[in-house]
């Protein structure tokens, strides 16, 4: 559970660095500043937190397609209707892509690498 929970704080923190790059590389250079916002790690980190239930009650593709779907409109829901995210649906929807594909291949990687680990020890 420890590993887990370890995994989905990577995921979130990965998520959401690949996140504020494709927004400074789209967006503006500026807004590479988003890195520097701790409230950004602490959303992704929650939303990050569906992964663990996914990866368990699921198998095979609808796994994958499961976790990329709710990691994208989740925080993308959030950003315009809660955070007033003032840019277009795409582009929000687009971003919160790159977030989710970030966060579910890190937690993909940490959870495999815990596990062989775990089974070697």
């Amino acid at each position: 559970m420890l590993k887990e929970a370890a995994a989905v704080v990577i995921a979130g923190i990965a998520g959401t660095i690949a996140n504020g790059v494709a927004v400074a590389l789209i967006v503006a250079p500026a807004r590479i500043d988003l890195l520097l916002v701790p409230g950004r790690y602490g959303v992704a980190i929650l939303v990050a937190a569906a992964l663990p239930f996914l990866f368990r009650w699921l198998s095979g593709g609808a796994t994958w397609i499961s976790a990329l779907l709710v990691l994208t409109v989740a925080p993308s829901l959030l950003a315009k209707l809660v955070f007033g995210a003032g840019a277009p649906w795409s582009l929000v929807l687009g971003l919160n892509a790159v977030y989710a594909v970030a966060a579910i291949a890190t937690y993909g990687l940490a959870t495999k690498v815990a596990t062989r680990h775990a089974s070697e020890v």
